[in-house]
């Protein structure tokens, strides 16, 4: 449930980040949309990474082949 959850979460921070970075032109007082845009797409990016790590890992753990 977890891992998957993190995939999820994952892919909507980068959706979001992406967003925020390219598809607004709106601007907030006291913050920067592009600069929290692209936080959010590295922290996504990070998450997916931890995501395929775990998923991996639990791939190998539980015998299952993930290759064929």
């Amino acid at each position: 449930m977890f891992v998957s959850l993190l995939g999820v979460g994952a892919v909507t921070s980068i959706g979001l980040g992406a967003i925020l970075a390219f598809a607004v032109d709106w601007q907030w007082e006291g913050a920067n949309r592009q600069l929290i845009g692209l936080i959010m797409m590295a922290v996504g990016f990070l998450a997916l990474a931890a995501f395929v790590g775990v998923y991996r890992d639990h791939d190998v753990h539980s015998g299952h082949d993930s290759h064929s």
